[in-house]
């Protein structure tokens, strides 16, 4: 485990601070841009410094995303989505154009922008454009950081290239930050959750938990060694769920329909959550953007009986293998782990690829109850009735999430043995599958048996835990004011290693 920045290499273009500082200066304003996969979004935020309570100590101006509609594909397709930032990024940009503050006699850093109607109005100019730098498709990432590099130059201002995980890491302090403050001066302005702390970063490309020691310091703790909790949740679905299901989707996040599909009694309120995440999205008021922050013990008890779950931690390994058998003769066994027992317990790496496996394997041939095997001959859909598909849904969504939630509690432990490493008191969790209400609660109570239920757990709203350009605005506000800033010759970076946030690679 590795918890200090890597050493530089000839590969690598260093980014120095300036020794400026920012904070004390007045409100900034940025112009966000997102485009590393298929959601095209743009936000304008600005950062108060005249902080009082009642108010929030960051406007969300605009916030808006448009999807890519890849559901032909069952998946994202690159092509698919480069046409859609390249049809809605230049309209986006300029509704933003339009939200900007309006700028009066005592603002000199002004612009003329033409409404709807031709009217001409004063507006403030950004301080700085902020956008995806990578890691993403690469084409992707151009289309985004050509448009930031236009408007900075035209506009005159500082660009910040953004790392896409490290945006996600630091959403909870977003999400804070537009919150109503509750007192005045120093504690007002204190950014929360406060470094340093454990992220879960989880999505349909990223599966890793990082020590996040500073604003730059993410250090990976785990990551995964095949395929994405998303990526393996999405092709889960698209083997497990009915025909009609899949025929009616509008959205190819194929992972929520999962998670409604396998709980179709839970309550409202995540019925509510997972159709939130569908098309297009925008926020015009702070108070959209909840965040969900309370001890691990107190998470339970809120969400235990809503979800309609029946979950009860395992014992252990041998409880968690037993406790899967389903009345249909199959099982799912803990990735990394040997259907007799042991394996690979005490490693923080985490797989996926295997349970995807399994899963396919029991729809394709289902299992012979007296032997324990999987049938020589393949079944027809019709064989699988509805009811067994909701029970594969559930064991492999369980058998996924307490695979991860394991990996939590030993990083917590493993820092915790480290006398060099300062004591982790919150969880964050953020990327699209942290919206996943059943993945929320199994971590919670994980934490809880596991002795950690005093642990503070932070979730951001479903509509930031999905690919955003709010997230994007917040992560270059931070960078900005610590006095960060990219030249304009900066390239996109198709992969790009959280842990190498300061050095860059040149050929990435």
């Amino acid at each position: 485990m590795r918890l200090h920045p890597k050493v530089l290499t000839p590969r690598h273009v260093s980014r120095v601070a300036s020794n400026i500082n920012y904070r004390s200066r007045r409100p900034l304003i940025t112009l966000a841009i997102e485009t590393s996969c298929d959601d095209t979004s743009v936000a304008v935020l600005e950062s108060k410094t005249d902080i009082i309570p009642g108010n929030p100590r960051a406007l969300l101006h605009f916030h808006k995303k448009i999807t890519a509609n890849n559901s032909a594909f069952r998946g994202v397709h690159p092509l698919t989505a480069l046409y859609s930032h390249q049809e809605n990024l230049a309209n986006l940009v300029n509704e933003a154009i339009q939200h900007l503050p309006e700028a009066y006699d005592s603002h000199t850093n002004a612009i003329s922008i033409r409404d709807g109607w031709n009217n001409v109005n004063m507006r403030r100019r950004p301080d700085f454009i902020s956008v995806t730098r990578g890691p993403g498709m690469r084409s992707n990432l151009f289309t985004g950081l050509d448009t930031a590099k236009g408007l900075a130059t035209a506009w005159q201002v500082d660009l910040v290239g953004v790392h896409h995980m490290q945006a996600h890491a630091l959403t909870p302090r977003l999400v804070k930050a537009l919150q109503p403050t509750e007192a005045h001066g120093s504690s007002a302005a204190t950014t929360e959750p406060e470094f340093p702390f454990l992220s879960v970063l989880v999505s349909g490309g990223h599966t890793m938990i990082l020590h996040s020691a500073s604003l730059t310091q993410h250090a990976v703790l785990s990551n995964t060694i095949d395929t994405a909790i998303g990526d393996c949740l999405d092709k889960i679905a698209r083997a497990v769920l009915p025909s009609e299901v899949m025929s009616n989707a509008k959205t190819t996040m194929y992972g929520a329909l999962l998670e409604e599909f396998a709980f179709p009694d839970a309550s409202d309120d995540i019925k509510r959550i997972s159709k939130s995440k569908k098309g297009t999205e925008e926020a015009e008021s702070r108070n959209e953007y909840p965040l969900e922050d309370s001890t691990a013990a107190e998470y339970c008890a809120k969400y235990g009986a809503q979800g309609g779950y029946g979950y009860a931690v395992p014992k252990n390994g041998e409880d968690q293998r037993t406790r899967g058998m389903t009345e249909w003769g199959w099982s799912f066994n803990p990735p990394l782990s040997r259907p007799s027992g042991g394996g690979k317990s005490r490693t923080l790496d985490m797989s996926f690829s295997g349970l995807q496996s399994a899963v396919e394997r029991v729809i394709q041939f289902g299992m012979d109850k007296s032997t324990g095997k999987v049938n020589k001959t393949e079944r027809p859909p019709t064989g699988i009735t509805l009811e067994e598909r909701r029970a594969i849904a559930r064991e492999s969504m369980r058998t996924v999430f307490e695979h991860l939630a394991s990996r939590v509690v030993l990083a917590l432990q493993l820092i915790a043995e480290d006398p060099d490493s300062t004591s982790i008191g919150t969880v964050v969790m953020s990327g699209g599958v942290a919206a996943n209400r059943f993945l929320r609660f199994i971590l919670a109570s994980t934490l809880t048996a596991r002795g950690y239920s005093e642990l503070r757990i932070v979730f951001p709203p479903p509509s930031l835990c999905t690919d955003n350009a709010a997230m994007i605005a917040w992560a270059g506000l931070e960078m900005y004011q610590a006095g960060y800033r990219d030249p304009y010759s900066i390239r996109a970076i198709r992969k790009w290693p959280l842990d190498e946030l300061l050095s860059p690679p040149q050929d990435g």
